[in-house]
């Protein structure tokens, strides 16, 4: 299973990389079925109908490949369009948390074609972004106690000031630059002075 970037899809789909906005579905090549998704988690419609343009244009892309640089991989393979099943997106900002999670299944059930299948309530949303804020958090190089968990730098960026006022999660215990939260001087005292709960911890 490939996962096609846009930039490599917009060139691909569009023969032009000015034509790189136009399309920025998630896009996925099935080697072992030679099937091509073009999946939209908004919209499941015209899904079969894109991916179908999708397979032609990738099988055009594979000859011209194979005439440009001797490369001939994947040329005499007969790319088909197919549908992946999917939940559909319920509100117009959680678009990340729903590819991230689509591109997760997909990896979990390699090598078969998997029929992704969570909830898209804005609750749920909104508590899978925080999961997964965490889990990068968690899964970096990332010193949590010297570097601000929201700018992951020293100092504030675009910062003039020598001083750099900081204020730690009672909670978490992660250290935050007051700037990158948007604090006030009285926001900053009654976070400094008493329980304070980071924006990680506080949703």
């Amino acid at each position: 299973m490939y996962l096609l970037n846009h930039y490599t899809a917009g060139v691909i789909l569009f023969g032009d990389r000015t034509q790189l906005t136009s399309h920025r579905l998630p896009k996925y090549i099935h080697a072992n079925t030679s099937t091509v998704f073009l999946v939209d988690p908004a919209q499941s419609i015209k899904q079969l109908d894109d991916s179908e343009h999708a397979a032609k244009r990738i099988q055009e892309y594979f000859r011209v490949r194979r005439t440009r640089h001797s490369i001939t991989d994947w040329v005499d393979v007969k790319w088909k369009g197919g549908v992946m099943g999917h939940p559909l997106q319920t509100d117009g900002c959680s678009c990340g948390v729903v590819v991230v999670k689509m591109a997760k299944a997909v990896m979990e059930s390699f090598p078969l074609i998997p029929n992704v299948n969570f909830e898209c309530s804005k609750k749920y949303m909104k508590r899978e972004r925080r999961e997964l804020a965490l889990e990068i958090l968690e899964a970096s190089v990332f010193d949590e106690h010297t570097y601000c968990a929201m700018c992951a730098a020293l100092r504030p960026p675009g910062s003039g000031s020598p001083i750099t006022d900081w204020v730690q999660c009672d909670d978490c215990e992660r250290w935050y630059h007051a700037q990158c939260l948007a604090m006030d001087s009285r926001d900053f005292k009654k976070a400094e002075t008493g329980y304070w709960n980071c924006p990680l911890c506080n949703t």
